[in-house]
């Protein structure tokens, strides 16, 4: 027990003293990790998001653990570990921590990837301090220019795209309104504009036309029911997110050159 209590005392140092700059210079190329953050009045939700940035799907495992400094300056260690699957050019969160927004014990929470033979592929770490109310403020900050995968302005301003409706009928707005749910809880941050139109089709339906700047990336004729709307909004939010990261490797590819 001593022993163990020790190795996880050091296993905890050593995650300290690797910065998230170095898990970023190594992993999340392909798949990334990212811990996502969404605070409230009396909570922390810490969310184990997942990108797969490439066109191969993924048998995948993650880790999520919370370390805790306890009083008497021993560590605990809680954790899960689970396999899941993940499509190429997708965005998941695959689990959730919440906390009490105040608290008196100094956490760090991980998250590892690793492909089916156990092989790191993403990593991201958040350390948080004891003392009453977390200033998360900095810790924001960072997630937003992380997640826009782009280097912080000098003016520290980050531009952010918009999401833009102009429906016209009820099942366009619960579209638009079951996508924009899917785009808000995943964080997407990106400074290019999306733009879902309603036209007036065929009979008695409507187009649905969704727009990553002026490319189309979808259109369908919609239909009433919330089971095909939902899916809908599922698989546009997937053709979106691949248009953007296509978009975003362009820009990175011509910075390279």
């Amino acid at each position: 027990m001593v022993v163990s209590r020790i190795r996880l005392f050091f296993t905890v140092l050593l995650l300290i003293g690797i910065s998230t700059k170095a898990f970023s210079q190594f992993y999340n190329k392909e798949v990334a990790a990212k811990i996502l953050i969404e605070p409230s009045s009396e909570f922390i939700t810490l969310k184990a998001g997942v990108e797969n940035k490439t066109l191969t799907d993924y048998s995948l495992i993650y880790e999520y653990s919370l370390f805790t400094t306890n009083t008497d300056s021993t560590v605990s260690k809680t954790s899960e570990k689970k396999r899941f699957f993940m499509k190429s050019g997708t965005r998941k969160i695959v689990n959730k921590l919440t906390l009490n927004y105040y608290f008196d014990k100094k956490s760090i929470i991980l998250l590892i990837l690793y492909d089916e033979n156990g092989k790191p592929l993403g990593k991201d770490r958040i350390e948080l301090d004891k003392g009453g109310q977390t200033d998360l403020k900095p810790l924001l900050e960072q997630q937003v220019v992380a997640l826009s995968d782009q280097a912080k302005p000098q003016d520290g301003f980050v531009k952010q795209g918009f999401v833009i409706q102009k429906t016209i009928t009820k099942s366009g707005r619960d579209f638009f309104r079951y996508f924009h749910s899917q785009y808000i809880d995943k964080q997407i941050t990106t400074d290019k504009n999306i733009f879902i139109t309603e036209t007036f089709g065929r009979g008695r339906n409507t187009r649905i036309i969704v727009k990553v700047e002026d490319q189309i990336v979808s259109q369908f004729f919609t239909q009433p029911r919330k089971e095909f709307l939902t899916q809908k909004a599922n698989e546009v939010f997937n053709f979106v997110l691949r248009r953007l990261q296509i978009l975003e490797k362009q820009k990175t590819d011509f910075i390279r050159y």
